[in-house]
């Protein structure tokens, strides 16, 4: 089964912190409520100058940068295409290396579940064979068109109970695979 998530479904809410918005993607499971009742969460949000990141114990969290130059996160530069994994109770201080960055990223619950997060270009991978599990490809440059779904630069597909996706690009499409599966 797959699910288009335009940009446009996305719900905006505050960081757990106050400190920002957030454009939240998805929440699971089915039913769930963020910050308090929740096993993994989808959001991105733009960061806008020096902010602490919120504190999330129990979870650990995938973060990448989708626009702009990157982050500096205690210290260490986040790029685009850059993967990094920490741990939700670490005290984060994010500073911009260069003007407001947009970010993707995901907070799931350790104990529970485990996550994956993967950039590609779709010239490095045209099929993917999917395991058992949820996952969302986020449209990060161009447009993808997956089964019957055009998917523009920041839209989603939600993909359950189907191994094996067909994806075409266009306009030099990049995306962003995120997994999550149960523990």
């Amino acid at each position: 089964m797959i699910t288009y998530l335009p940009k446009s479904s996305y719900q905006i809410m505050p960081w757990k912190n106050g400190k920002g918005l957030t454009s939240q993607i998805a929440l699971g499971p089915e039913g769930s409520s963020f910050p308090d009742n929740f096993l993994w969460r989808i959001s991105s949000a733009q960061v806008n100058g020096k902010d602490p990141f919120s504190n999330f114990i129990g979870c650990d969290r995938l973060l990448t940068v989708t626009q702009g130059v990157g982050l500096s996160l205690n210290g260490s530069d986040l790029v685009p295409r850059q993967v990094i994994s920490f741990a939700g109770e670490t005290e984060i201080q994010a500073e911009l290396i260069e003007g407001p960055v947009v970010d993707l990223g995901i907070i799931f619950k350790r104990d529970s579940v485990r996550a994956e997060m993967k950039v590609l270009d779709l010239s490095e991978v045209a099929e993917l064979t999917l395991a058992e599990g949820i996952h969302f490809i986020y449209c990060l440059r161009g447009r993808l068109s997956i089964q019957e779904f055009l998917v523009h630069a920041e839209d989603s597909v939600r993909i359950e109970k189907q191994t094996l996706i067909k994806l075409d690009g266009l306009n030099h499409s990049s995306y962003v695979l995120i997994s999550i599966f149960p523990k």
